[in-house]
């Protein structure tokens, strides 16, 4: 048995120690509410306070972090359009940026979400993304390279190429997102005092301020596209290879887009130049595109980069009431009041997705698929990455009711039971985007071989039988 002073000793240390944590989480949220609003130099102090007031809580451990002289210091929105659950989440970086050259680098950051909401490509699926600015100090401005070293947040440096293209530690960029929530992996970072751009694996890096290439390392590091100009700017030649929109052979039946080309779109073929080579690499089109020079992506790379939005956020976007994998057997009960079901879908800048209702007496269920039916999950929202996802299977009963040109994003199905036979139904709403924008003759999207463009939820309903 525990003496009783002993006792009233601990119980009094466990209480200090609560109300310790409670403090050191109270100054900690303090301190990124500070660097949230572009306070930098108060939000390191209270870091610093933190460390020598509150040592040994996480919340230290985190703040020492954030109070060396190169260092991350927290976030924040720049554009949110939606919840990260189903969006792009975007994070702007800025590298070499001195505790009182940051203010120049949110300037910054604000104006890069409206490069993207002017591109066509991305202006139409603009409210799919999300834009969050990482606050990161360094103690020193350089970029390292020529026999220099300087204290950086994401060590800028120069790359062994021609030019002389800038280049950050990768790992330091994802540590950075990993203290972010929810975010997708994907970053737009700025060396201040770097040159040209490189972009992939979900990081573009622009030297400065070369906003014209922003677009286009992005093409690179979001979409996985390839460079589609002739002249070299040395980043390495070997041999051609196969891409998105690049090919080492010049058969129109054997390259990457030959679809396109089989379904007689008439800019597109096989043209010789790309990857930086005038001869042995071949291209899509004759007319340009933003993986050259142009403000615009061809359809190739159109088709792509939706593609590649598609496997980040679902169509749709949320539902009431939650949604049932076919496997549950719990039936929602129509009674005598009517059973709404509403669904509201992602909304394009300037065309609406494809909404189709099925009411299916149990005895007519399709093995439908679903966003992830390997799972179990046929009929909900399946996993985050949407390649994951199985293809949904083709339904041939006939819709109760479809829906094309709803602008309002909210869709609905009532049902009452007096319109139905007793018995036990399975509804399954599924929601595609066709890509098809009013008065374009050819949909953004011709192939779509992982089914990413269309989405569904399922309800199983029972109507009672009358007493």
């Amino acid at each position: 048995m525990i003496a009783r002073p002993l006792l009233i000793a601990l119980v009094l240390a466990l209480g200090m120690q609560d109300d310790t944590t409670s403090d050191a989480a109270a100054a900690f949220e303090k301190a990124e509410a500070r660097a949230r609003a572009g306070r930098y130099d108060d939000a390191r102090n209270e870091y610093k306070r933190i460390v020598s007031k509150y040592p040994g809580t996480p919340e230290a451990v985190e703040a020492e972090l954030r109070s060396r002289p190169s260092a991350f210091l927290g976030w924040a929105d720049v554009v949110r359009n939606g919840p990260s659950k189903n969006r792009i989440d975007v994070v702007l970086m800025g590298d070499g940026y001195e505790l009182n050259h940051m203010g120049s680098f949110d300037k910054l950051s604000e104006d890069i979400p409206p490069l993207f909401a002017r591109q066509s490509t991305f202006r139409e699926y603009y409210s799919y993304f999300n834009f969050i600015r990482a606050a990161l100090v360094s103690a020193d401005s350089g970029v390292d390279g020529f026999g220099r070293e300087y204290d950086t947040a994401l060590n800028g440096h120069t790359l062994n190429t021609f030019a002389g293209h800038v280049g950050i530690d990768r790992s330091l960029v994802l540590n950075v997102m990993s203290r972010i929530p929810d975010t997708d992996g994907l970053a737009i970072v700025f060396v201040k005092n770097g040159v040209l751009g490189t972009g992939g694996g979900g990081i573009a890096t622009i030297g400065g301020r070369e906003v014209k290439t922003i677009i286009h390392e992005f093409g690179h590091s979001f979409g996985g596209l390839s460079d589609e100009y002739e002249t070299q700017q040395s980043h390495g030649q070997g041999a051609a290879r196969d891409g998105i929109n690049v090919a080492a052979t010049d058969d129109p039946k054997s390259v990457p887009w030959a679809h396109w080309i089989a379904a007689k779109h008439p800019g597109v073929g096989v043209v010789e130049g790309a990857l930086g080579r005038v001869k042995g690499a071949w291209r899509p089109t004759s007319t340009g595109c933003v993986m050259s020079s142009t403000e615009g992506f061809c359809v190739v790379c159109q088709e792509a980069l939706v593609l590649r939005i598609y496997s980040v956020v679902d169509p749709i976007e949320s539902v009431t009431p939650a949604p049932q994998a076919q496997r549950v057997r719990e039936p929602y009960t129509i009674g005598d009041d009517p059973f709404e079901i509403v669904v509201n879908v992602m909304q394009p800048a300037t065309h609406s997705l494809e909404v189709t209702w099925w009411i299916l007496p149990e005895a007519r269920i399709p093995e439908s698929g679903g966003a992830s039916s390997r799972y179990g999950d046929t009929g909900t929202a399946g996993p985050r990455d949407r390649r994951r996802r199985e293809k949904l299977v083709e339904i041939t009963d006939k819709p109760a009711s479809n829906s094309q040109n709803n602008t309002s994003g909210v869709h609905k199905l009532v049902l009452k039971k007096n319109e139905l036979e007793p018995g036990r139904y399975r509804i399954i709403c599924r929601v595609k985007d066709t890509t098809k924008l009013r008065g374009e003759k050819w949909p953004w999207v011709l192939k779509d071989d992982l089914g990413l463009l269309e989405s569904e939820r399922g309800w199983w309903v029972e109507v009672a039988k009358a007493p």
